[in-house]
């Protein structure tokens, strides 16, 4: 570190502070130090700093179902990103619903003196204990699995509006709703109630009725590795129905989105021209066919939102800190979206 501060010409607090990336430095002395860094082989000793400061810059992080939904692929890369240019490593855990899974990887999370955890989400609160009896900060995204933690809300009333506008703008008053039952019920507010809310709310302001516009909810994910998936199975419930007027879905996940494009394309049906289609999470959509329109998780601003809650909480007292940081939704439009088909004489 000396060698660096010496070679860019600044202090050795300046260039730690450029390296580490904590507190202020001028855009100058930063790029000085990053050449100076560069010029030098400069690597930081991760275990001497450690040991110094008493601290292991080291986060948990605790996903749900990583394997069969790319939302949680997408949030963990963002996390990992934002973490790593603040210089924490991360140790993570998938545990797919498995409570054995998630119980050890708490235990490595303690093992290795994590400094927080990140939940997206828990299987079971109850398994937090030992994080909570050790005063481990607990940040949580989106949903709220306990009430000591720190939370980041995703609101999705503005994608949600700017999707039903964009159909209404292409002439479609038939809009569906297909989304997903909350996958535990241990949840006060669940997000996928919220965003059937924001879907019921979005029709108000865009003078849509309620009763022209349905809601068709079931699982996220197939019950087996060979079923249908549930977007299909939901599409086709819908399409089969009294509701089969409808000329617009948005979809409560990308997922979802994928399993109707199927059930639509079944019917010899075609997207945007007879159906028009968006999802949700911006995770995969992009893939699809055609590319979907897709209400977009803010993922860089969640990862920046959970390293920000984690230095305040180590540096700071936590009691003088907001609890909950708020993070929004935007639309992704894509070619799954066009005109209101005429109706069928």
């Amino acid at each position: 570190m000396a060698d660096v501060a010496r070679a860019a010409r600044v202090s050795p607090t300046t260039a730690a502070r450029a390296i580490y990336n904590s507190g202020y430095v001028s855009e100058e002395n930063r790029k000085r130090v990053m050449e100076a860094v560069e010029a030098t082989g400069y690597r930081p000793n991760l275990q001497a700093r450690s040991l110094r400061l008493q601290r292991t810059y080291t986060l948990g992080l605790i996903l749900s179902s990583a394997k069969e939904n790319p939302f949680y692929t997408h949030i963990s890369h963002a996390i990992r990103t934002a973490a790593s240019a603040a210089g924490f490593s991360m140790l993570t855990v998938n545990h797919s619903y498995s409570a054995e899974a998630e119980i050890a990887g708490i235990k490595q999370f303690l093992d290795h003196g994590v400094e927080a955890v990140i939940l997206c989400h828990a299987l079971d609160p109850r398994h937090l204990k030992p994080l909570i009896r050790s005063q481990v900060p607990i940040i949580q995204v989106e949903r709220q699995d306990v009430e000591q933690a720190y939370s980041i809300a995703i609101d999705p009333l503005p994608g949600m509006v700017s999707a039903v506008r964009l159909l209404v703008e292409q002439g479609h008053q038939r809009i569906a709703f297909v989304g997903a039952k909350a996958p535990t019920a241990h949840e006060p507010s669940t997000p996928e109630q919220r965003r059937v809310d924001a879907f019921a709310i979005a029709l108000e302001q865009c003078g849509l009725s309620v009763s022209d516009c349905p809601t068709v909810l079931g699982d996220y994910f197939p019950a087996a590795q060979d079923d249908d998936l549930p977007g299909f199975k939901l599409a086709e419930q819908l399409l089969s129905g009294p509701d089969a007027r409808v000329t617009g879905i948005i979809a409560g996940s990308d997922i979802l989105a994928a399993g109707i494009l199927q059930a639509i394309y079944a019917r010899g049906l075609r997207v945007p021209d007879d159906i028009s289609i968006i999802g949700y999470d911006d995770s995969i959509a992009q893939f699809l066919s055609p590319p979907t329109s897709s209400i977009a998780q803010p993922y860089s601003a969640i990862g920046d939102a959970v390293v920000g809650f984690v230095e305040d909480v180590v540096a700071d007292d936590a009691r003088e800190i907001v609890r909950e940081k708020r993070v929004t939704t935007a639309l992704i439009a894509r070619q799954s979206v066009g005109a209101a088909p005429k109706p069928r004489a």
